[in-house]
């Protein structure tokens, strides 16, 4: 065999050896299709660029799908524990390592046949809005002056659709793939009207605050690429269009 195998053979062996012994990340998540779900095979475009981020940074995931509080909860007081898909708000800023952003997600009401289309429109004619526990969602209604006693606060991925009364005084306050998402998921056959986006802000991949520097240098580059080359947008594509 002439040098040339052997170096390949040699290169080869090691590729492999580094991917045997890949580090293992946790990765807490929640049940929030189509960005991630709890669903061996189809684990929403989110957590799709994240496991492809890691394998090009040369890391293994381990996801952990627990109540979205309790998660936040955990990565917040570990060490080296990631988190997906945690939008970057000011409660949040101080808690985690913001490795990088993933997607731009914007929220709005949903209301049986009727369009709620502003903060002020939603305290004038709703009787309550639902929303998820631990959620961005919750932050904003609780900034923009929602009355606590009228919010509906459900532990997410709880079918929140199922709640929503047909008279039209009740809505879902949440990211609108989502909510599009699983009404279809549904079944429901009234018109779901879904109003003009009210917020938005980019979900990142995010760390424990103890988070080693290389582990976040890492991962920031391996998400940036994929954004780069257009990877992460066709990941999205192909579960929005």
């Amino acid at each position: 065999m002439d040098t040339r195998a052997l170096g390949f053979f040699a290169l080869a062996a090691a590729a492999a050896a580094s991917v045997a012994h890949a580090e293992t990340l946790k990765v807490y998540s929640v049940d929030a299709p189509p960005m991630t779900m709890d669903n061996a095979k189809q684990s929403g475009f989110v957590a799709e660029i994240t496991i492809d981020a890691m394998k090009r940074a040369g890391y293994t995931a381990e996801f952990v799908f627990v109540p979205w509080k309790r998660g936040q909860q955990e990565v917040t007081e570990g060490t080296n524990q990631l988190i997906i898909p945690l939008s970057r708000t000011p409660a949040r800023e101080a808690n985690y390592t913001w490795i990088a952003p993933i997607y731009r997600l914007e929220r709005t009401f949903a209301a049986i046949g009727k369009s709620i289309d502003s903060y002020e429109q939603a305290k004038a004619e709703l009787n309550s809005v639902i929303v998820g526990q631990g959620s961005a969602q919750e932050e904003l209604l609780k900034a923009n002056g929602f009355p606590p006693g009228r919010m509906r606060s459900v532990r997410i991925g709880q079918r929140e659709v199922d709640l929503l009364r047909a008279d039209g005084l009740d809505a879902w306050y949440n990211g609108t793939p989502e909510t599009r998402w699983k009404w279809r998921q549904s079944g429901r056959t009234e018109a779901l009207v879904i109003g003009k986006p009210i917020d938005a802000n980019d979900i990142y991949l995010a760390c424990s605050p103890k988070c080693d520097p290389l582990i976040v240098d890492r991962l920031r580059t391996a998400v940036l690429t994929l954004v780069a080359d257009g990877t992460a947008q066709r990941i999205i594509d192909s579960y929005l269009e």
